[in-house]
């Protein structure tokens, strides 16, 4: 009689990987992220048949999108540095789809075509897999503000190439190929817009518009005649778009692409937005009602527009500054005559010590060293001492990165060499409002801009206010009505006025 043949046992990591999915699942999804990442990584380590790591990985994809799911809401609001247990998270979740997007890309190579057909996959599908891994990947790390990790935009590319290469040219593209270019399209968009430039939430919303509306950019492998508006990547290189105007590429298999078309798109809808159109008639997210939200986009059409290029050289510098990082607190650090402090909030005078790395005629680059750091988010004032008997510079945060939780990296726009501390207080018939701190800029006749006010963000800009200053132990008031919009953003606002001499 012949013996029947037993098939050898599963490897360890993989039936500990089925066990584990076989389990209930925990309420709180977080709680799967650490074992999540041992299973991809032990199930990466095998030479499994590809249709095997298929179907494993497939199962294991669905419990990152749960994570996902749970963390990206409680990254819109948080400030830098992130606490450490979030950031602890997020880079965890950042660190998983790079190995899940690595481990579809792999697959890519590895599989055979006939062999996926047999259950109704393809290659294009394996690689619609990778590329959407490294489009939340992409987002998570601009969440977390955290530059993207090292291979991202090589494996990236690698992933758009092998797509296209596995489909016809000359037949209709499949629908996982303009689902595909869509994602791809999407992440290149983002990039360009400079998302170290905003807040969580604007992020959270370009990412929601660019999923919908990103398939109008241009990509071409045959590079244009002209640099123009161009961007490019290089295969060989593993660095985000560049400017065709900045920089000429010197490998030979390069993308191209342009965003003036997604531009012109963004400028109709702003259009739109601000005669009172409806957001969900136009397909758009019912954020861009807000006028937060219609900033970002504003902001980020204008870098799809032209590319950005530097006007000034940059000096590298090695100089100890103070910084304080909280509007509240720098209200508090710029009174000087009066010792009253404003009624909305008390706060303890804190400064922390960074080193300013290099510096132009504009602006700072400056990296925390030691010292409390809280509140810091793109689009916020801080003040900035060079010497302790300096005066506080009252600086913009143009852009914020953050490598970890003890790390921060600041751009500053300067916007006025000094400050003086005020209170305003709009006009209102019935229930008025009590006064609320703010910052008087002084006039810059260089950059033909008057006298300026700094706060917090509101419609101060939009409606008369009364200026109350205190001066040699006077307080001084003014009634006094908005000129002019300088700056907004999610955090401040900033703002020309004109006095009214009749009220002193």
């Amino acid at each position: 009689m012949r013996r029947k043949k037993i098939p050898p046992p599963p490897p360890i990591q993989l039936q500990q990987a089925l066990d584990w999915l076989a389990e209930p699942q925990q309420d709180d999804p977080l709680l799967d992220l650490v074992p999540l990442h041992h299973h991809v990584a032990a199930i990466g380590s095998l030479k499994l048949p590809v249709l095997y790591r298929l179907k494993i990985k497939e199962l294991l994809q669905r419990r990152a999108e749960r994570i996902d799911q749970a963390l990206s809401p409680m990254l819109l609001d948080v400030k830098l540095p992130l606490p450490i247990h979030l950031g602890t998270v997020a880079q965890g979740l950042i660190g998983l789809r790079a190995e899940l997007g690595e481990a579809w890309l792999k697959m890519a190579g590895d599989a055979n075509p006939q062999d996926l057909a047999r259950v109704h996959r393809s290659s294009a599908q394996i690689c619609l897999q990778g590329i959407f891994n490294l489009s939340r990947q992409l987002i998570a790390s601009s969440l977390a503000a955290t530059p993207t990790p090292t291979t991202f935009w090589r494996n990236a590319q690698a992933l758009y190439h092998g797509a296209h290469e596995s489909v016809d040219p000359t037949a209709t593209l499949p629908a996982e190929m303009s689902a595909f270019d869509a994602r791809f399209k999407a992440m290149l968009a983002l990039t360009a817009a400079q998302p170290e430039g905003l807040a969580p939430r604007e992020i959270a919303f370009l990412a929601d518009y660019l999923e919908t509306h990103a398939t109008v950019v241009r990509i071409d492998p045959i590079r244009p005649e002209v640099a123009g508006d161009w961007f490019w990547l290089d295969a060989s290189l593993d660095q985000a778009p560049v400017p065709l105007i900045r920089l000429q590429p010197e490998g030979a298999l390069c993308l191209y692409f342009r965003f003036g078309d997604l531009a012109d798109l963004a400028a109709r809808h702003l259009d739109q937005l601000n005669d009172g159109v409806q957001p969900l008639s136009l397909g758009l997210p019912l954020q861009a009602a807000g006028a937060d939200y219609r900033n970002a986009l504003e902001r980020a059409r204008q870098c799809w527009a032209a590319p950005r290029l530097r006007s000034f050289s940059r000096r590298s510098q090695s100089l100890p500054v103070k910084v304080c990082t909280q509007l509240s607190t720098l209200w508090t650090a710029l009174e000087t005559d009066s010792q009253r402090e404003p009624t909305s909030s008390d706060c303890e005078l804190t400064h922390s010590d960074w080193t300013l790395v290099n510096e132009g005629p504009l602006g700072y680059a400056i990296v925390h060293v030691v010292g409390e750091v809280t509140g810091i988010v793109a689009g916020c004032a801080v003040g900035l001492r060079t010497g302790a008997g300096a005066a506080w510079q009252i600086c913009l945060v143009r852009w914020a990165r953050s490598k970890s939780s003890s790390h921060v990296e600041l751009g500053l726009e300067v916007l006025a060499p000094s400050a003086t501390p005020i209170r305003i207080q709009a006009f209102s018939s019935r229930n008025p409002e009590p006064p609320v701190p703010a910052l008087l800029l002084p006039a810059l006749p260089g950059l033909t801009r008057g006298e300026a006010i700094l706060a917090a963000r509101g419609d101060y800009n939009a409606r008369p206010f009364t200026l109350l200053e205190e001066q040699e132990a006077r307080l001084q008031i003014v009634e006094c009505m908005p000129h002019r919009s300088l700056i907004e953003t999610s955090s401040v606002e900033v703002f020309e006025f004109i006095r009214n001499p009749a009220s002193n």
